[in-house]
């Protein structure tokens, strides 16, 4: 595992675990020995900083955008939009061929999101570009979009993806008993966070993994000095996930103290823009009127 490659990236980046999660998650049955994979992660550059955790093309034709998340982001499909213009650019050999009169044709593009925040979250949830447009009115029409499928891989969660994909199975396993043995590390007395509550939830986990037959020659393979950097990455990861969350709940705490208040601020701000009461009742209840309808 190289060095800043996340545990997922190491998992699922050559062409056999690529595969597998693509056919886990859309029931598809591609071989390897019959199909063409191209890992084309994205990597750091200079000018370009961008990196995603996985991204692969399928026979030429459909190019995987996948990204492990161990908090919720609503931002995602901005930066898989992100992702997918690089992608694009650099699938265009010819870069003087988009101004000439013939189409340039791009793999179409798929995008998923593998979720195991311990935050409340349905086991499949879509997000769209779109949810992060201003509203404006007299225009409802969307003329950009990019729609992510966001699923939810925490053990016993989207079972029969999980059991399809040894991979991710041993994945899920991992995470769910690196939180287990850090919490019995706490309840013994142990101090909570850094890294010698990380080290040893990190490697019992890993011994849970193998005793129960899951990415086993993976954790066999893995150096002390490899255990090493994974438990500094997971305590980074650990330390975000919990400010994140913790704010999250902090602010919905708040929130229904001030939400009545604040809801009454943002209506007046539409109406100032010239927001119609139709348009007011189909932004709080998300729903079209008969007259947006046309009906």
């Amino acid at each position: 595992m190289a060095y800043k490659d996340s545990l997922f990236r190491s998992i699922f980046g050559n062409e056999k675990s690529a595969l597998a999660l693509y056919n886990a998650v859309h029931g598809t049955n591609y071989s390897v020995d019959d199909t063409e994979i191209t890992i084309n992660t994205l990597g750091e550059t200079l000018w370009t900083p961008r990196k995603n955790d996985l991204s692969f093309l399928i026979n030429r034709s459909l190019v995987v955008v996948a990204e492990h998340q161990s908090t919720i982001n609503y931002n995602m499909p901005y930066r898989m939009l992100q992702y997918v213009c690089r992608l694009f650019e650099n699938g265009v050999n010819d870069k003087k061929a988009v101004y000439r009169q013939a189409l340039v044709k791009h793999a179409r593009p798929r995008f998923i999101v593998l979720l195991n925040s311990t935050a409340p979250f349905p086991n499949h949830k879509k997000m769209r570009l779109s949810d992060s447009f201003e509203r404006v009115s007299g225009f409802d029409r969307v003329t950009l979009e990019l729609e992510i499928d966001v699923y939810n891989v925490n053990e016993g969660q989207n079972s029969s993806i999980l059991e399809a994909c040894e991979e991710l199975k041993g994945y899920a396993h991992f995470v769910f008993q690196v939180r287990v043995h850090e919490k019995e590390f706490v309840a013994r007395g142990g101090k909570p966070g850094g890294e010698e509550a990380m080290m040893k939830a990190i490697r019992l986990a890993i011994q849970d993994c193998k005793d129960a037959n899951l990415l086993k020659k993976f954790w066999e393979n893995m150096s002390q000095e490899e255990i090493n950097m994974l438990a500094n990455e997971w305590d980074m990861k650990t330390a975000l996930e919990v400010r994140e969350e913790e704010g999250f709940e902090r602010g919905r705490e708040e929130g229904m103290g001030i939400g009545v208040e604040k809801k009454r601020k943002e209506l007046l701000a539409l109406l100032d823009k010239g927001y119609t009461v139709e348009d007011l009742r189909r932004e709080l209840t998300g729903t079209e009127t008969a007259s947006s309808t046309g009906q």
